[in-house]
C-alpha cells in the first residue's frame, strides 16, 4: 500500500480544502475528512495495482537494485502475498474510494467532480495497466503531476466551495511539479528493468542527461511560480496567492542538496537514494509551507 507515501494525497487535499476556507471563510470538517479518505483509497489502489502489473509483465522481476524508493514494493516478487488476493485488495479500495466520489456527484450533481473523478479512476487503472499503459507510452509522469496537483486540489476545494477558482488551480502547479519531480527521480534506478519490458518512461526516453535537466527544471519552476504568483498578487491587486506562501523558499537548501546529489550519482542506484529522500522531504515541507502560507493569510488577510 506504501502508506508512507500518502502525503501525495494528504498534501493537495488539504490544500485546496484550505484555499477554500480562505476564500470562503467556511469549512466542513466532515467533507474534508471523506474527500481524504477517499482520495487516499484511490491513491492506495493506484499504487498497489502498478504493483501487480508490473509483476504480471515481468518488471519488478528485472529489478536489480536495492533502492527502497524505486522497483515497486516487491510484496509480489518475494511471494509475501499471493497475486490475487493483492488485486482483490486493491480492487476494493479502488471501488469504495470511486462510491465516496459518487456520493459527492450525487451530493453537488454530475458536475466537474464526475470528471476529475474519471481522470483520477481511468488513470488508477491504466497507469500501468493494460490495454493503454500509460506509463509505457511516456505520458506517466505527467499524469502523476495533474492527478496529484490540478486534480486533487481543484476537487478538494470544489467539495469545500460548491464552485472553481482560478487561486486553487495556481497554487497545485507547484505541487504537481514537485510530485512529478518525486516520480522522475525515482525512475533513474529502474531504467534497465524498464527497457528491458518496454516500458518507455519519459525519463527512459530522454536518456540520463536530459533526464537530469529536467528535473531540476521542475524543481525550479515551482519556486519561480510561487513568485512570480505574489508578483502578479501586488501588480493586479487580485488575491492569486497569500504572501506567507513564500516560506516556501526557506525550502531551497534541500532542494539544491537534492538537485546536487542526482548530477552526482545518477547512474548509481544506491548513491542516489539521499537525493531520492531529499525529493520526498522536499514536496512535503514544500506543500506543508503552503498549506501554512494559506492558513496565515485566511487568518491574517495577507
Amino acid at each position: 500500500m506504501r502508506v508512507p507515501f500518502l502525503q501525495a494525497t494528504f498534501i493537495p487535499v488539504i490544500l485546496g480544502s484550505v484555499i477554500a476556507w480562505q476564500i470562503t471563510h467556511l469549512f466542513n470538517w466532515g467533507l474534508f475528512l471523506l474527500t481524504l479518505l477517499g482520495a487516499s483509497l484511490i491513491q492506495i489502489a493506484t499504487n498497489m495495482l502498478n504493483d501487480y502489473f508490473d509483476f504480471k509483465s515481468g518488471n519488478d522481476l528485472q529489478v536489480k537494485h536495492q533502492n527502497p524508493f524505486a522497483g515497486g514494493a516487491r510484496v509480489l516478487t518475494a511471494g509475501l502475498i499471493k497475486p490475487s488476493t493483492h488485486l482483490l485488495v486493491s480492487s476494493i479500495c479502488l471501488v469504495v474510494g470511486c462510491l465516496i466520489g459518487f456520493y459527492f456527484i450525487y451530493m453537488f450533481g454530475l458536475t466537474l467532480l464526475f470528471w476529475l473523478g474519471l481522470v483520477g479512476a481511468v488513470s488508477s487503472i491504466f497507469y500501468v495497466g493494460p490495454p493503454f499503459k500509460l506509463a509505457y507510452r511516456g505520458v506517466g509522469e505527467l499524469i502523476v503531476g495533474l492527478n496529484f496537483g490540478p486534480v486533487m486540489v481543484l476537487g478538494a476545494y470544489y467539495v469545500q466551495a460548491g464552485t472553481l477558482s482560478l487561486v486553487p488551480f495556481l497554487a497545485s502547479i507547484p505541487i504537481g511539479l514537485l510530485i512529478a519531480a518525486v516520480l522522475w527521480i525515482n525512475e533513474f534506478p529502474d531504467m534497465d528493468a524498464d527497457g528491458a519490458v518496454g516500458k518507455r518512461t519519459l525519463v527512459l526516453r530522454l536518456g540520463y542527461s536530459k533526464s537530469v535537466g529536467v528535473y531540476m527544471g521542475l524543481i525550479v519552476l515551482s519556486y519561480l511560480l510561487v513568485v512570480l504568483y505574489y508578483l502578479l498578487r501586488l501588480a493586479t491587486s487580485v488575491t492569486l496567492t497569500s504572501l506567507a506562501t513564500l516560506a516556501v523558499l526557506a525550502t531551497l537548501p534541500l532542494a539544491i542538496k537534492a538537485i546536487r546529489g542526482l548530477r552526482a550519482n545518477y547512474r548509481d542506484p544506491h548513491a542516489i537514494i539521499p537525493s531520492n529522500a531529499r525529493t520526498i522531504m522536499l514536496h512535503l515541507s514544500f506543500g506543508i509551507l503552503s498549506i501554512l502560507g494559506f492558513v496565515v493569510g485566511a487568518l491574517t488577510g495577507l
